[in-house]
């Protein structure tokens, strides 16, 4: 997950770079929020049904 957060966070700083659209930037940086919190969900849900704490 820290791979797919840092890539989101390179991606949306590369577009500011060079200059793209800042709506560019901003899908960008919540395709990859959303991707990190869907699979942080997973992963939680996964652990749980196999009986783990948290």
């Amino acid at each position: 997950m820290d791979t797919l957060i840092f890539a989101g966070l390179l991606a949306t700083w590369y577009a500011l770079v060079r200059e793209r659209s800042r709506a560019g930037a901003v899908v960008g940086w919540w395709l990859a929020a959303l991707a990190s919190v869907g699979l942080f969900a997973y992963l939680i849900s996964g652990n749980l049904s196999m009986g783990l704490t948290f």
